[in-house]
């Protein structure tokens, strides 16, 4: 599977979230965020299009729109990124990747320590 971009995870959000969407959909939820960039309608449509084209997303003609629907599940595709990570960003290490989670700072500090617990625990 294809890893998809920051802009097209959240288009994916909407649709795993809210089933089945017209870009206007999409769309009006992510400007209704006020702290989310600017975006045109047109920015989305061609994301919509472009996860349709690489088979994330189904597309159905629904009047003058288009409804689509996520064709890759939230939990697949989840699965696979971390796949993904462990195998090309930590060469199939999961101690070093879940080392490298427990030190990112913006966790709580028993977050961090529950990490560490499994690291021990793991031998």
């Amino acid at each position: 599977m294809e890893l998809i971009g920051p802009l097209q995870v959240k288009v994916m959000h909407h649709i795993w979230r809210r089933g089945p969407s017209t870009v206007h959909d999409v769309h009006d939820e992510l400007m209704a965020d006020p702290a989310e960039k600017r975006l045109a309608y047109t920015t989305i449509l061609t994301v919509m299009r472009n996860l349709a084209r690489r088979g994330f997303l189904a597309q159905t003609p629904e009047g003058r729109a288009h409804r689509f629907a996520a064709k890759v599940d939230e939990s697949s595709y989840k699965r696979e990124l971390l796949h993904h990570v462990r195998e090309e960003v930590f060469r199939g290490d999961l101690r070093a990747l879940i080392d490298a989670v427990a030190d990112d700072e913006t966790l709580g500090a028993e977050q961090r320590a529950s990490l560490r617990g499994m690291l021990v625990a793991g031998g």
